[in-house]
């Protein structure tokens, strides 16, 4: 039994993205992603995947790929030519490790051919992928909202405005908030409270790096700042009670390597 693989490198509203999918059946999918590159090495990962996840089903493979040139580079890989020599540094190292997912297995590679919307109606299996993208394309999104939610709390407890409001920090410090200083000193609510609601605004720069959605309702966020003592590494752990985010962890670490 042969099993159709689709894989895409872009996202049907035409947005760059690093999403991909493959799909066998509505039932058998999978979503990833590559951060950059061409499409090639977005499509390649997919590849991949489809072959790792599927290497003990024991039966034929087809792999059906949106980009044509790259269809015939995987199927002469098949026939050990050396058309991988065309293709870049990042390409040639995803084709290797293609190659020893292939070896003692029946896989052939093909492009998808014309995707106009009557092919589209006509093949279930273009549909669900389509559908999956739709859903990538959400999370995707999500994660923006996400970051930029988190930055703006973030950003507010530096600024001045929101230090001189209790009831706002009372409203964005979790109950059983602490923090570790950049002294190296333990903090706990109130006094971050108190301490926050007398001193003035200090920061002279800041920059956001990471924010990544540990679990449902936990966020991490990795940022800098810089006042007039230094630089400092900033990281903080923010979860969502009912309505609103509330830091539940801060801690601050001097930069002694910066100039």
């Amino acid at each position: 039994m042969t099993i159709t693989v689709v894989t895409y490198p872009t996202l049907p509203d035409g947005l760059i993205s690093p999403c991909w999918a493959w799909v066998i059946d509505d039932n058998q999918w999978r979503l990833g992603g590559h951060a950059q590159g061409s499409a090639k090495v977005t499509e390649l990962p997919a590849v991949l995947d489809a072959l790792r996840i599927t290497a003990n089903e024991g039966r034929a493979l087809r792999i059906v790929l949106q980009d044509q040139l790259l269809a015939e580079h995987l199927a002469d890989l098949r026939q050990q030519s050396g058309s991988r020599k065309t293709l870049g540094d990042p390409e040639h190292s995803l084709m290797e490790a293609i190659a020893r997912e292939t070896v003692g297995r029946e896989v052939e590679f093909a492009w998808v051919g014309s995707t106009d919307s009557a092919a589209t109606t006509s093949r279930p299996w273009l549909f669900v992928a389509n559908s999956r993208q739709n859903e990538a394309s959400e999370a995707v999104q999500a994660s923006t909202d996400l970051r930029h939610e988190i930055v703006g709390l973030e950003t507010s407890l530096l600024s001045a405005e929101s230090r001189n409001d209790v009831e706002r920090l009372e409203q964005m410090i979790h109950h059983d908030f602490y923090e570790i200083g950049r002294t190296g000193r333990y903090w706990e609510r109130d006094d971050v409270i108190r301490v926050l609601n007398t001193i003035p605004d200090q920061i002279q720069g800041v920059a956001f790096d990471r924010v990544v959605e540990l679990a449902p309702g936990v966020a991490h966020v990795r940022f800098r700042t810089e006042d007039a003592l230094g630089t400092v590494h900033r990281s903080s752990i923010w979860m969502r009670e009912g309505d609103h985010w509330q830091q539940r962890y801060h801690q601050g670490t001097p930069d002694t390597q910066a100039s």
